[in-house]
C-alpha cells in the first residue's frame, strides 16, 4: 500500500540493519529495570530501522522473533511461574508489537512524508490503551513507564496519563528514522526535526514549571507504614509459598500455619503502637502482612480498633483471611479504623494478580473506598495490583480523594518498577499517596509525585517507613478528561488503516482496468 519506492535513497549495509534488531533486542531487555529510560526512546526507534529495511513479511518474522526471545528472558526475572508461561506471554506481545511495525511498512513505508511520522505513534498509543482495558495485568508494560525516573517527564501524565507520553516516546523512533531516510534532503529536513523538537521541549517545559511552581499540596501528617519480615516471619511465609504452589494444606498444616501468623499480627500491633507513641497520625500495614483464619479475622480488627482509640489514630489494617473449606478461600483486605474505634471502611482487592490468587480470591469491591478522616484529609484505599488499572482511581478522584493508601506486596524481580509505576497514578489524578511494601520499594509522595519518605525492604534492618506527608489535591487535566487521547490515538491509527486500505483497493481496481486485453488471432 506504500506510495514510497526506495530508489534514490542511499541505503545503509545490508548488515546494518540486523545489526539494529539486535541492539533493540538488548535495550528490551532494560526495560523492566531501573535503567529504562533511554531503551524507551531509542529501541522503537531500532525496530523500525530495521522493519523499513525489509520486506514486510521479512520484518515483521524478524521482529517476532527477536521480541519472543527478548521478552521471554526478562519475563523469566519479573514473573514467577514456568519458561513456558513467561515466553508464552513474550509471544503474544510480540505478536503485536511485530503487527504494528509490519501495518508501518505498509502503510508509511521507508521515504515516508513527515505526516506519516504519527502513524506509528498514533497506533502504538491507541493498542496499548485498548488492549490494557481487557489485559489481566493492566497497564503492565506500557511504554510510558520507562521514562518513572524522570519527574519531568512524568508531569505530563497529569495531562494526558499514559498514553500522550507513550506517543511522544514513539514518535521520536519514527521522525529519527524519517530524519534519516530524508537525509539527502538536506536542511528541508530540519524543519520537521523542529517541530518534533519542539512539542518535546514544551513538554519538558511544562514539567519543570509545573514541578517549580509546585508548593505544599496540604497541610503535612505524620504517616508509618509498617512490614514484619525477617526470622519471625518465616512460617508465615512458608505457609503462604506452599499455598500458591498449590498445595492441599491438612488441619494440621492450617493450625500450624495460622499459629506462625499470630506471631507476626503480634508484631504488626507492637510496632503500630511504638509508631503512635512517637507521634505517626497514620499507621499502614502492607498487603496481607497479617494473616488469620476467617473465625479469628473480627478478634484482631478489634484489637486494632482498640489500639487506634487509645492512641487516637488512623490505622490501616492489611489483612489476608483465609477459609480453608471453601475453594475462594481469600479474602484480601484493607481495614481502615479511626480514633474512635470505629471502622470507618473495609475495602477488599478488587484486581488479584491472574494465577493462584485470582482463581482463590472472593470477589472484590466495587471501587476504591473513599471516606472522609477528620484530621489527615479525604482518605482513600485500595490494594497493590489494583494501582496497575487506572481507570479504578477515575470515581475516587470525583469523590475529592485526597490520600490514597495503597499497601502491596511485591517480589525482587519487579521492585522498584513496581512502586515506580504506581507513582503514575498519583501524579495522573493528583492525590497523595503511601504504598507500604512487602518484598519491595515503599514510599510516601505527594501529587506531582515528590518523594517525602522511602525504603527499600531488601537493604533496610526494619521495615517501617516513616515520612512527613502533605495531604490534598492537585488539579489535573487527566482526572477531568480521562483516557481520551488513547481514545483519539487509536481512533485515528485505525482511520488511517482504513483509508490506506480503501486507496489500495481502488488503485489495484484501476490497474487491472487498464491493463491492455490481449486477443487471441482469429483461426485462418
Amino acid at each position: 500500500m506504500s506510495g514510497h519506492p526506495d530508489e534514490g535513497a542511499r541505503r545503509p549495509s545490508v548488515f546494518m540493519p540486523w545489526l539494529a534488531l539486535g541492539v533493540g533486542s538488548g535495550l528490551l531487555l532494560l526495560l523492566n529495570t531501573e535503567w529504562a529510560v533511554l531503551p524507551g526512546w531509542w529501541m522503537g526507534a531500532l525496530f523500525l530501522f530495521f522493519s523499513r529495511r525489509q520486506r514486510p513479511s521479512v520484518g515483521f518474522l524478524g521482529l517476532l522473533v527477536a521480541n519472543t526471545v527478548a521478552a521471554g528472558v526478562a519475563n523469566l526475572g519479573v514473573f514467577p511461574g514456568s519458561a513456558a508461561s513467561a515466553f508464552g506471554m513474550a509471544l503474544g506481545g510480540a505478536v503485536v508489537v511485530a503487527g504494528v511495525y509490519w501495518a508501518d511498512r505498509l502503510i508509511v513505508g521507508p521515504r515516508g512524508s513527515f505526516a506519516g511520522t504519527l502513524f506509528l505513534p498514533a497506533a502504538m498509543t491507541g493498542l496499548e490503551f485498548f488492549s490494557s482495558l481487557g489485559n489481566p495485568f493492566g497497564t503492565w508494560g506500557v511504554l510510558a513507564y520507562t521514562q518513572a525516573r524522570v519527574p519531568v517527564l512524568v508531569q505530563f501524565v497529569s495531562v494526558t496519563g499514559l498514553w500522550g507520553l507513550t506517543f511522544v516516546l514513539v514518535w521520536f523512533a519514527t521522525v529519527a528514522n524519517w530524519a534519516f531516510e530524508h537525509r539527502e534532503a538536506g536542511r528541508r529536513v530540519l524543519h520537521g526535526v523542529a517541530v518534533y523538537a519542539a512539542v518535546l521541549v514544551a513538554i519538558l517545559g511544562f514539567g519543570v514549571l509545573r514541578l517549580a511552581g509546585a508548593g505544599s499540596v496540604g497541610e503535612p501528617v505524620q504517616v508509618a507504614g509498617i512490614t514484619v519480615a525477617g526470622e519471625l516471619a518465616t512460617g508465615r511465609e512458608a505457609g503462604l509459598s506452599r499455598l500458591m504452589k498449590g498445595e492441599a494444606l491438612g488441619d494440621e498444616d492450617w493450625r500450624a500455619f495460622a499459629e506462625a501468623s499470630r506471631g507476626v499480627n503480634e508484631e504488626l500491633l507492637r510496632l503500630s503502637e511504638r509508631e503512635a507513641a512517637n507521634g505517626a497520625k497514620l499507621l499502614l500495614w502492607s498487603e496481607g502482612n497479617a494473616v488469620v483464619l476467617a473465625g479469628e479475622l473480627e478478634a484482631l480488627v478489634a484489637r486494632g480498633s482498640a489500639l487506634a482509640r487509645e492512641r487516637g489514630v488512623w490505622l490501616g489494617m492489611s489483612v489476608a483471611s483465609f477459609t480453608p473449606s471453601v475453594e475462594r478461600m481469600l479474602r484480601n483486605e484493607l481495614i481502615l479504623v479511626g480514633p474512635d474505634g470505629a471502622v470507618a471502611w473495609r475495602y477488599v482487592k478488587s484486581r488479584p494478580v491472574p494465577g493462584w490468587e485470582a482463581e482463590h480470591s472472593v470477589p472484590g469491591s466495587a471501587e476504591p473506598a473513599v471516606g472522609q478522616a477528620p484530621g489527615v484529609g479525604i482518605l482513600g484505599g485500595a490494594i497493590c495490583f489494583d494501582g496497575d488499572f487506572p481507570a479504578v482511581f477515575s470515581n475516587a478522584s470525583e469523590r475529592g480523594l485526597e490520600l490514597l493508601l495503597l499497601p502491596s506486596s511485591d517480589w525482587k524481580g519487579i521492585s522498584p518498577l513496581h512502586t515506580r509505576q504506581a507513582v503514575f497514578r498519583a501524579v495522573e489524578q493528583g492525590f497523595s499517596m503511601v504504598r507500604q511494601v512487602n518484598q519491595g520499594l515503599s514510599v510516601a509522595v505527594d501529587g506531582y509525585g515528590r518523594v517525602y519518605g522511602e525504603l527499600d525492604h531488601f537493604t533496610a534492618e526494619e521495615r517501617v517507613l516513616r515520612a512527613e506527608l502533605p495531604v490534598g489535591r492537585v488539579p489535573t487535566l487527566y482526572a477531568r478528561i480521562g483516557d481520551a487521547v488513547g481514545v483519539l490515538c487509536g481512533l485515528a491509527a485505525l482511520g488511517w488503516v482504513l483509508q490506506a486500505s480503501v486507496l489500495g483497493l481502488v488503485a489495484r481496481r484501476r490497474s487491472a482496468a487498464t491493463e491492455p486485453t490481449t486477443q487471441t488471432p482469429a483461426a485462418p
